[in-house]
């Protein structure tokens, strides 16, 4: 990259002004030499920063929120976080509830079952008591031989 040429002169007035220290030459020329390679590495920090920024404002876009479905990429995020268990928990309490549901359904058919079949019975008994058919009665009769 070229340089201007540096103007000895002016740099010692600037530097006798501004500090109030005259230098010589020698001095001057380090001094010359020290800036030069401090720029330099400042256009190379310079430039790696820049890209870092670039790097970082990349990765930044992947977290930001979304403005035209914020709602739905949090519910997404939710489901992520603790989605999976609770829907498990939920699937897993229908089942138990359903289990339930359907053994008392059961259960209740079987006792109806039982208090039509008791009430059939007694009317039953109470039609063969009323008719007497059911009772088998010894008549005083003749006897076979």
């Amino acid at each position: 990259m070229p340089e201007s040429r540096i103007d000895l002169k002016k740099l010692r007035l600037q530097i006798a002004l501004k500090y109030g220290v005259e230098l010589d030459e020698t001095a001057l020329t380090i001094l010359v030499v020290l800036l030069l390679e401090m720029k330099g590495q400042f256009v190379v920090m310079n430039k790696t920063q820049g890209e870092i920024v670039m790097e970082v404002q990349q990765s930044k876009k992947a977290l930001q929120v979304d403005p035209n479905h914020p709602r739905w990429q949090a519910f997404w995020h939710g489901m992520g976080q603790w989605g999976l268990g609770l829907c498990l928990a939920v699937i897993a309490a229908t089942l138990v509830y359903f289990t339930s549901l359907n053994n008392d359904k059961k259960q209740l058919e079987t006792q109806q079952a039982l208090i039509w079949y008791k009430e059939h019975y007694e009317a039953a008994q109470k039609v063969i008591d009323k008719s007497g058919i059911g009772t088998i009665e010894k008549k005083p009769g003749k006897r076979i031989k």
